[in-house]
């Protein structure tokens, strides 16, 4: 028998709300009557089924001694309420529902498509899409003489970077502009949409990047001088490729007549190019992002299912 009183505050939580898991759901059990002690005494009380008392010692400091265990989690909270209060802001306009992690699109994109233990398996495709993988070290050694050749083109190199440094993050103002809709009021769900895609993506795009574990051209060439600190994660695909294109692909989905599907095309080759000239991508990591867009746009597409009819009815 375990004596209750003998039990840590969270083992005592965690008791007190348990869940029942398989391998298709979780789902919780009927609450247990939760338990304080008396500081004085030491000895368990019932409280009622699922109902917390003043005096429980989740109540404070419960993770850790002296509540210094629990000083991250309140870190964590007010910086989340910090990031909340400008989550709708872009350039000083609102957008609509724009957020700075779309966490309900994400849980779309993770959802099990059937409760049948037979087609969990089928589940997140989007992580296994059929992408063409980096090319070999031969492949690569070309590649860096193409980037080395590149780099001596001062003229052309000092001419891209400005936007070069404008696009190390890149905004919605790079997509926005071309559409003519920048500052202006009545698309704030054509700019939350692309500020959506663009965190997405970049979540997505990481998951890739880890799968193919590419090195950097510098890596690989140490004559390489890059014109921006080299990122710490992988180097195939180019996210800037995969992003960028991801957004020309969900507005041509959207809007197939528009004629700034074009501009938005050229802005985003010359986003991913502007990552060659800075020395961080191979060409074979644009085109990787490129296509990487083009598979995962029907998964985007169903993931932001609403918010394309909202950007839909924002243009007709």
């Amino acid at each position: 028998m375990v004596d209750v009183a003998k039990q840590s505050p969270l083992i005592q939580f965690l008791n007190s709300f348990r869940f029942e898991v398989d391998a298709d759901h979780v789902s919780p059990c009927p609450p247990l009557p939760s338990i304080t002690i008396d500081p004085q005494s030491r000895q368990p009380a019932a409280v009622g089924a699922g109902v917390a008392s003043p005096q429980t010692p989740l109540a404070g400091a419960a993770f850790g001694s002296g509540g210094v265990a629990n000083k991250t989690v309140l870190n964590k909270s007010s910086l989340n309420k910090n990031k909340n209060k400008n989550k709708t802001s872009f350039g000083g306009i609102s957008t609509g529902n724009a957020q700075l992690i779309p966490a309900f699109q994400l849980r779309r994109l993770h959802q099990q498509p059937s409760r049948n233990a037979f087609t969990a398996a089928a589940r997140f495709t989007w992580e296994m899409l059929d992408i063409t993988p980096p090319p070999g070290p031969d492949f690569s050694r070309l590649e860096t003489k193409v980037l080395l050749s590149m780099q001596k083109r001062d003229r052309e190199r000092a001419r891209r970077l400005p936007d070069i440094q404008q696009e190390a993050s890149l905004s919605v103002a790079e997509f926005t502009r071309p559409l003519s809709i920048e500052n202006i009021a009545g698309f704030e769900q054509t700019e939350g949409l692309f500020q959506n895609i663009l965190t997405a993506c970049e979540y997505v795009g990481l998951i890739y990047k880890n799968k193919f574990n590419r090195l950097r051209p510098s890596q690989f060439e140490p004559r390489l001088r890059p014109l921006l600190p080299v990122p710490a994660h992988e180097s195939f695909q180019s996210n800037h490729a995969f992003q960028s294109f991801s957004i020309v692909f969900a507005f041509n989905t959207i809007l197939p007549e528009h004629p700034a599907t074009e501009e938005l095309a050229r802005i985003a080759q010359n986003v991913a190019e502007n990552r060659e000239w800075a020395g961080l991508h191979y060409p074979s990591d644009t085109k990787a992002g490129r296509d990487l867009a083009r598979r995962f746009a029907p998964y985007l597409r169903d993931a932001f299912a609403a918010t394309y009819n909202a950007v839909h009815k924002e243009w007709v």
